[in-house]
């Protein structure tokens, strides 16, 4: 007897399809077929060890109106491939010497080897979208993907602008997360939706989830950012201090202390560029009350993605899903 997809605890059914999602992307690995040095920073950056949260969703979409989600495991797949080339660029421009714990690839071979291997990841993902080439939704697979790189693509570039701008507001923040985050969730969840063929309502719905939750997961890396330890997130505590990045928290921080020493100088010199810079930036934003902020709010933008995940059609991929968002909520990492 068959046994079906979603048997099992949620823990046990995420494992499986993590698995399906991994042997898809070592297949992938070896489509590079001359001996480059590709070869080493391809197979390098794709095994690192991380949530497959994107892979999940993409999945679990395809299948929310009762379709196998194992159809959509090269969707998933390509998705990861395009989430990682953003990884390996992003690393490069904020000079990170860390990701997950282990050493960049541009600090580990050079910045030329680090762009290359971005280059080549994405052409590897579109490699994977082919295998759906005779599906009806072909186009819109392929659009979905070229208009995820587009957005962010801009989102990061919006990243890089807003240390230049006069006066920073929020609603600028709110504005690049939808591009350098939550475009690449609403892209995860449409694909495995246009490949489980799902209807026209759903597909909407689940464009608002991505929406809903880049906002969550966003917000709560800003805070691990500020809160995490190093062995648990993988990176330097403060790493956003030091690059100089107006995340929520340093936002919040200038609406109520603007004239701040601390903050001015942070303005001035674009980042901490100390470790006793970055603890008093900590103990100023912990006597603001920003960081309890931020988990309330965390835990706010959460509940709302929750609640649009729960108007989903009853199935186990959307009960599923819930699980899962309500585990993202929880992360240290």
């Amino acid at each position: 007897m068959k046994r079906e997809w979603s048997e099992g605890s949620p823990e046990e059914v995420f494992a499986r399809l993590r698995e399906s999602v991994e042997l898809r992307l070592r297949e992938a690995a070896q489509k590079l077929q001359r001996e480059t040095v590709l070869k080493q920073t391809v197979p390098y950056v794709l095994q690192l060890p991380g949530k497959r949260m994107r892979p999940l969703l993409c999945l679990l979409a395809a299948a929310v109106e009762g379709a196998d989600p194992h159809v959509a495991v090269s969707a998933a797949a390509a998705v990861e491939i395009l989430h990682t080339f953003t990884l390996v660029h992003d690393d490069i421009m904020d000079r990170s010497a860390l990701r997950r714990g282990y050493p960049t690839v541009h600090t580990r071979w050079d910045e030329a080897v680090a762009i290359l291997t971005g280059d080549v990841l994405i052409g590897i993902a579109y490699c994977l979208l082919e295998e759906y080439a005779r599906h009806p939704n072909f186009a819109q697979l392929v659009h979905t993907m070229a208009c995820a790189l587009v957005r962010v693509s801009e989102g990061q570039a919006l990243d890089l602008e807003l240390p230049a701008g006069g006066q920073l507001t929020l609603a600028q923040y709110w504005q690049m997360i939808e591009g350098k985050t939550a475009a690449l969730l609403q892209a995860t969840l449409l694909l495995g939706a246009l490949v489980g063929e799902v209807s026209a309502p759903t597909r909407e719905l689940l464009l608002q989830l991505g929406v809903q939750l880049g906002r969550a997961f966003q917000l709560q890396d800003d805070l691990l950012d500020l809160i995490g330890e190093t062995e648990e997130t993988g990176k330097q505590r403060g790493q956003d201090l030091r690059e100089g990045k107006y995340t929520y928290a340093v936002l919040r921080a200038l609406e109520q202390a603007p004239d701040n020493p601390l903050l001015q100088r942070y303005r001035q010199h674009r980042g901490a560029k100390s470790d006793e810079e970055v603890e008093a930036l900590l103990e100023l934003l912990q006597g603001l009350g920003v960081l309890e902020e931020m988990r309330e709010q965390v835990g706010l933008e959460y509940a709302r993605a929750i609640a649009l995940a729960k108007q989903l059609p009853a199935t186990p991929a959307s009960e599923l899903l819930c699980y899962l968002l309500q585990s993202l909520s929880q992360r240290r990492r």
